[in-house]
């Protein structure tokens, strides 16, 4: 059932994810080894956390309620499929893109993600939009306007990013597959993949500070998505999508710290989204303060 209210613990929850995907993606401008390698130990190590996360009772029964959900239709097997096949794309761009000097064009992608959120939260799931919520969407997409003509060229890691990571989140509400055990689900279909990355792509015995980065981005990464994938669960889909403006930030402070420089109007770009992040974060401040927190009032 679409989540029509948002608590407190989802915003903290949200804000915590998005600084462990900043760390990540910095991380992943460093290390030496390729994309699909680093995907692949992402993949094995969130995959270990999630089997180890089985031994408690109630991750069991949650698994046992996704079986029987799976089992509903006959097509929901295919919807799953879908939806490890989005996110996995997205699991091997994050690391792809910092690598390839595309750290920017990703940081557009998820600066141009929460609009297409809260967009698709209010024309696909009829949540409500508060006024504020709109200020915060039309100042986001005066600032994205401006990057466009500042920069015309849109580059297709953009694209791969926003579009087809809303349909993601929007059919996992939908279709009741927003529970945190469903990512579990979706890591254990990329298994084959990453296997496949490791056996062609991997180099052989690492360094051991390669080795250590590579363990810890994959730590980080397991509880990072659970995080995200849990906040998607507790927040309505425009507060989920407007909280999702802290990442894009990060991710671009990480992009200049990889060595990219801004072109263009880029500076009036991120002075717009910084006075839209205080608006939001004040908004989020009165919204825990009042007895009724919720996506709209």
């Amino acid at each position: 059932m679409p989540v029509q209210h948002s608590s407190p613990r989802g915003v903290a929850v949200s804000l915590i994810a998005s600084a462990l995907f900043g760390g990540i993606f910095y991380l992943a401008g460093l290390v030496s080894s390729s994309a699909e390698v680093v995907f692949a130990w992402r993949v094995l190590i969130t995959l270990l956390c999630y089997a180890a996360a089985l031994v408690h009772p109630g991750a069991r029964l949650a698994l046992l309620v996704l079986w029987r959900r799976l089992r509903s239709r006959w097509w929901m097997p295919l919807l799953a499929l879908l939806l490890a096949g989005i996110v996995g794309v997205q699991l091997w761009l994050f690391m792809w893109a910092p690598m390839h000097g595309h750290a920017l064009d990703a940081s557009l992608g998820y600066l141009l993600l929460p609009i297409c959120l809260v967009l698709g939260g209010r024309f696909l799931m009829r949540h409500h939009v508060s006024r504020m919520q709109w200020l915060v969407v039309a100042m986001a997409a005066v600032a994205v306007a401006v990057k466009l003509a500042g920069t015309p060229e849109l580059s297709w890691v953009t694209l791969v990013i926003c579009i087809p990571y809303t349909l993601y989140f929007v059919l996992r509400q939908r279709f009741g597959l927003d529970a945190p055990i469903v990512f579990g689900a979706e890591t254990a279909a990329m298994l084959p993949v990453a296997v496949l990355f490791l056996a062609t792509a991997a180099p052989g015995p690492l360094p051991g500070a390669e080795l250590a980065a590579l363990l810890g981005i994959g730590f980080a990464s397991a509880l990072a998505m659970t995080l995200y994938l849990a906040a998607s669960s507790m927040l309505s889909m425009p507060v989920f999508g407007l909280l999702s403006y802290a990442e894009p930030v990060l991710l671009v402070v990480v992009a200049l710290l990889l060595g990219e420089r801004m072109q263009g109007a880029d500076l009036i770009v991120y002075g717009i989204l910084a006075v839209a992040l205080a608006i939001l974060a004040a908004d989020g401040f009165r919204r825990t303060r009042s007895p009724r927190v919720g996506g709209g009032d």
